[in-house]
């Protein structure tokens, strides 16, 4: 409640409205989904990540990944920038933290010696049978990583970054992430 209060829980959304983003298809650590750019100086704690299929393919599987390095890629190709927000609405967001989706290249974080560390992993199968409007064979079309509940919590010391990959198959989705961010040596 303190860091709300104080204003370091911020969030970015990733499609808004009716505007939903396609993700790349198969996992390729170069080509994340979502990219934060979390630079040095600056403490970031990932709390939450919701994962919204909006369009299921039929007999398609479903993987994603949120992870971090010790790496930095300032320089990433393509991309949309996307709009951080302050959780406490009545102050600017004040970040420090880029963010960008559909990114085409980067620097695989995943390199050997970059500390690659997987925060949260979820995979679904989609069955053979698509009902109009509904989930496929039952299947969720909401994930969700949530630190403070069951899942772990990682503490990204910049200059480093986190990736979110959704691989397998192009699915449509929306995703919001929320994490606390503060000044390194001060927040932590």
């Amino acid at each position: 409640l303190n860091h709300l209060l104080q204003g370091n829980v911020k969030m970015v959304n990733i499609g808004t409205g009716t505007s939903i983003v396609a993700s790349a298809g198969a996992y390729d650590a170069t080509k994340p989904d979502v990219h934060m750019q979390v630079p040095g100086g600056v403490t970031v704690f990932p709390i939450s990540l919701e994962l919204n299929i909006d369009l299921l393919v039929d007999d398609q599987d479903l993987e994603a990944i949120f992870a971090f390095a010790n790496s930095l890629d300032l320089t990433p190709t393509g991309g949309s920038s996307q709009t951080v927000y302050n959780m406490r609405n009545d102050l600017a967001a004040g970040s420090d933290v880029t963010v960008q989706s559909d990114v085409t290249a980067i620097t695989s974080p995943a390199t050997t010696g970059n500390r690659y560390q997987e925060i949260w992993r979820t995979n679904g199968v989609f069955g053979a049978t698509p009902v109009a409007a509904q989930s496929e064979e039952g299947q969720a079309t909401r994930y969700a990583y949530e630190a403070r509940n069951r899942d772990a919590m990682a503490c990204v010391v910049g200059p480093s970054e986190i990736t979110l990959t959704i691989g397998k198959g192009i699915f449509n989705y929306f995703s919001t992430i929320v994490w606390v961010e503060g000044v390194t040596g001060v927040i932590v």
